[in-house]
């Protein structure tokens, strides 16, 4: 191709054409100019590809990690709800009052009372995407809100988790100076058989202090469940985005 060119412009200068060859310089100026915009166009494409190619997995990945971390906060939401029925029940007995025998399953009620459910999400896919600076790239504007969102309310939740830990902690300190700790895990999973001491669990219901424990439960646990339920609606906000994106794309 550049030696037709080169023949040509020397078969010009030769017929002493020169008109002619400044046209045909031109030309030729012109057509390597578009060839390098075509090549400018094509590199751009091309990068465009990659990064939409790199988008498209990162937020495959994203949705896949926070679909993962929606369904174990499930079952944390579920089994705080157990705690707190289990604490409403045995509150609905206690009392100075109480007669023996009323209420069945003390023991397995108390024990439920005693659980704690912290929500261990993975942040690892969201974390390399913070620390390779691709959050801010996102071209879903209102999944990076979301996720810019996400990790000031999960920083909270995480403060409130340690006090949520430190107040069960006493509770189980308290528990374990004034329960039959073994009947409370007699079975399985545990393997205990029941203590031979007469002393009952259900004494405590007519402990004033057990009582003020089961309603401290009662508060700790709800704004638990109230954390973790607003946590729920922000995955599902994130997830629903990211479905989004996919169907977009």
């Amino acid at each position: 191709m550049f030696r037709f060119f080169r023949t040509v412009r020397q078969r010009l200068l030769t017929e002493n054409k020169f008109s002619r060859y400044l046209l045909y310089a031109l030309g030729e100026i012109f057509l390597v100019v578009i060839g390098i915009l075509i090549a400018l166009r094509i590199n751009n494409w091309n990068e465009s590809q990659k990064l939409y190619q790199e988008e498209k997995a990162t937020i495959a990945g994203l949705k896949l990690e926070f679909e993962k971390n929606l369904s174990t906060l499930n079952g944390d939401i579920m089994a705080i709800q157990g705690v707190i029925n289990s604490c409403n029940s045995l509150l609905d007995h206690t009392g100075p009052d109480y007669e023996y025998g009323t209420l069945k399953k003390v023991d397995s009620l108390v024990s439920m009372t005693s659980r704690m459910s912290v929500w261990d999400p993975s942040l690892y896919t969201l974390g390399n995407i913070k620390n390779s600076g691709k959050l801010s790239n996102l071209s879903n504007e209102e999944l990076k809100i979301l996720l810019i969102e996400w990790e000031t309310f999960y920083a909270n939740l995480l403060d409130w988790g340690d006090f949520y830990v430190t107040r069960g902690s006493k509770y189980f300190d308290f528990l374990l100076e004034h329960s039959l700790n073994r009947n409370l895990f007699s079975g399985t999973p545990f393997q205990l058989s029941p203590s031979k001491f007469k002393k009952d669990n259900e004494e405590l219901l007519r402990n004033p202090e057990f009582e003020n424990y089961l309603t401290n439960r009662v508060f700790i646990n709800g704004f638990m469940l109230n954390y973790y339920q607003d946590a729920k609606a922000r995955l599902t906000a994130i997830i629903e985005q990211c479905e989004t994106y996919e169907n977009v794309q």
